[in-house]
């Protein structure tokens, strides 16, 4: 919707819209608040709109059932890491790898709180896979050419590298977020890209 049309629309309208919007983030962050407590198959649709201090008819406005809103929470990330990402120099990245954690690292500090219970939720396999994976295929393109191991290897350095970034940030996460993030997203570039005789070096 281009600005000129924005202005035009009623104003009726775009409270609706906004009333939408807070409505089904609150749905969104109820269930991620329940995930942390209970597994998935253990929410039901009243639970969940008690939760989020809205009535059953209200969620079925919006949703068919609570694996419908654990579907939007997942492609609503995914979405905003595949944005950032691609906002990323893989062409140059070998010369600052930094980059790349630091994006993320600024990423999240926009909503602290929605990544925290995100990450603190005990299921988030399927959420962790569609985010990991714009980034995992930017890096194999950038990087397969450039390293002397055959592709099925470096498809495993590429899992170690990717899976130890997320599990930083899900401790970071979890235990109070006490360190910098982006000092310790720098010191999580080094480590991945030059070891840790790199990071003494530092």
């Amino acid at each position: 919707m281009t600005e000129e049309s924005r202005q035009h629309e009623p104003k009726k309208n775009r409270g609706t819209d906004r009333r939408v919007a807070r409505t089904k983030r609150n749905v969104r962050m109820a269930l991620i608040r329940l995930l942390s407590q209970k597994p998935l198959g253990e929410i039901t649709v009243t639970e969940l709109a008690g939760a989020a201090d809205i009535n059953r008819k209200t969620f079925y406005n919006y949703y068919s059932d609570v694996s419908m809103v654990v579907e939007e929470i997942e492609d609503e990330i995914a979405a905003d890491f595949a944005s950032a990402i691609h906002t990323i120099d893989f062409q140059n990245i070998s010369r600052n790898p930094s980059d790349i954690y630091l994006t993320l690292a600024r990423l999240i500090e926009k909503d602290l709180e929605f990544y925290a219970s995100v990450f603190a939720a005990q299921e988030q396999a399927s959420l962790l896979q569609k985010i990991i994976a714009p980034l995992k295929e930017q890096l194999w393109i950038s990087f397969k050419d450039q390293v002397g191991q055959d592709a099925d290897e470096f498809e495993f350095l590429l899992e170690f590298a990717i899976s130890g970034m997320v599990a930083v940030y899900q401790k970071w996460f979890n235990t109070g977020r006490k360190q910098d993030i982006e000092a310790l997203s720098r010191k999580i570039s080094i480590l991945t890209f030059s070891g840790i005789n790199g990071l003494t070096k530092v």
